[in-house]
């Protein structure tokens, strides 16, 4: 009978481990498809990550590096799908089954805010005294929302311009970087020019017809025009129609010019192909030019087409820690969350290597950022990102925008409409 009962014991002990493991559900991307079924132990912060690819391997580095410091509570790593990862976050959280650490761009912060899925980290962050005047002011004052502050910016990462130096050897300085010139007309013209200079099959400009990246240089050109809120945090429509208008036929003229092949289906990989002399996009591409075998480019700030001194205006978003709400969080875990934060923020050297500009100004400032390749040369970008205005419905809007605008762009309305179309979207998103 004892041996029959303990052969129950271990078969019942085996199937139980077989459901965990079965519960838990990991794709060959290594991304997590089921993460509240991952139980964190004792002393065990579990975090929820966004990151992939190069950017994943880096954040995984950053963790194992804190756990060596053998820290009271040691972080889990969990990645998620990008595509579904607010979704998931903020579903485990209204049932009480949330991580402990997870990610939120600024963009997102507010509606994350308004649905109580994070913490505020004023007084954690006064448990160990955290420094706040390490992290660029600019990325903080909008981690700030009612006086309190919900993230810690890991990063800031705009729109930069990168430039192929063999397709624009005759338009260098002596020291092999590029002056773009200042000016709608004048950019306009200086592409012209480059235009009259490429050998046959390649291209001006490599950049999208539709999605994200044309709604980005619009929305750093339109605030450069100084151009008023979207949207205000009190839900005041003040975009302005002139500036929209003048905004978005601007931008269509590089694909009536031919400075840019229609539809292409991956322009980083076509500049990295050497195919075009510039590209506009994020900095995180910086990784993946980087280790393009041949690829000779340099990087700089995207062009000032309109405004005055003083106006310059980008795009930018940026990565930053959150402690998801909890009901059974302890206050160590939200000290150890702290901790956690602590040293990414003064580690973020290491995430300076996915292309971003990190959020800790010291680390920017430091000898070592400056001996990196490229970095150095956007790094100055953060401090003039117009970001989101705090209100919970940043990215239904942005998506309004993008779409908007790609239909303009091929074509299916005139920039007039487009307008009209943007703020008939944001009043139906915020009715």
């Amino acid at each position: 009978m004892k041996k029959l009962l303990s052969l129950i014991l271990v078969l019942l002990l085996a199937l139980s481990s077989f459901a965990l493991a079965e519960e838990v559900i990991v794709n060959d991307k290594g991304v997590v498809e089921n993460p509240e079924a991952i139980v964190a132990g004792d002393k065990e912060l579990m975090f929820w990550s966004l990151f992939s690819g190069g950017e994943g391997s880096v954040m995984e580095s950053i963790v194992a590096n804190y756990n060596a410091t053998n820290p009271e509570y040691t972080v889990r790593n969990v990645q998620l799908n990008w595509g579904e990862y607010y979704t998931k976050l903020t579903t485990a959280v209204a049932v009480g089954k949330g991580p402990e650490i997870g990610i939120s761009h600024l963009a997102k912060l507010p509606e994350l805010y308004d649905l109580g899925v994070v913490t505020a980290l004023d007084e954690p962050a006064s448990k160990i005294d955290f420094d706040w005047t390490m992290v660029n002011q600019n990325n903080l004052a909008a981690c700030t929302i009612d006086g309190s502050i919900y993230a810690v910016p890991l990063d800031t990462h705009p729109n930069v311009l990168y430039y192929n130096k063999d397709l624009l050897k005759d338009f260098l300085n002596e020291d092999g970087t590029l002056t773009i010139p200042t000016g709608a007309e004048e950019f306009s013209k200086w592409l012209g020019e480059v235009k009259a200079t490429l050998p046959e099959g390649k291209s001006v400009f490599a950049f999208p017809t539709t999605g994200d990246d044309v709604f980005r240089i619009w929305w750093g050109f339109y605030y450069q025009d100084g151009g008023k809120p979207v949207i205000t945090s009190d839900l005041d429509i003040e975009l302005e129609k002139d500036k929209t208008v003048e905004v978005l036929n601007y931008i269509k003229t590089w694909y009536d010019d031919g400075y840019i092949p229609l539809n292409l289906e991956d322009y980083v990989q076509y500049f990295a192909a050497g195919n075009a002399a510039i590209a506009i996009g994020g900095v995180w591409n910086t990784f993946t030019m980087e280790n393009t075998e041949g690829l000779n480019f340099g990087v700089t700030l995207i062009p000032q087409c309109f405004g005055g001194e003083g106006d310059y205006a980008i795009w930018g978003d940026s990565h930053t820690f959150i402690i998801p709400t909890k009901a059974s969080h302890t206050e160590e875990q939200l000290v150890g969350a702290m901790k956690f934060f602590d040293f990414a923020s003064k580690n973020s050297i290491q995430w300076a290597t996915a292309g971003h500009v990190v959020a800790n100004v010291n680390i920017v400032n430091s000898e070592e950022y400056a001996a990196m390749p490229y970095r150095a040369d956007y790094a100055d970008a953060a401090n003039y990102v117009v970001y989101f205005e705090s209100n919970p419905y940043s990215y239904p809007i942005r998506d309004a925008l993008i779409a908007q605008i790609g239909a303009f762009l091929s074509g299916e309305q005139d920039a007039e409409t487009t307008y009209d179309m943007i703020v008939e979207e944001i009043q139906a998103t915020i009715a």
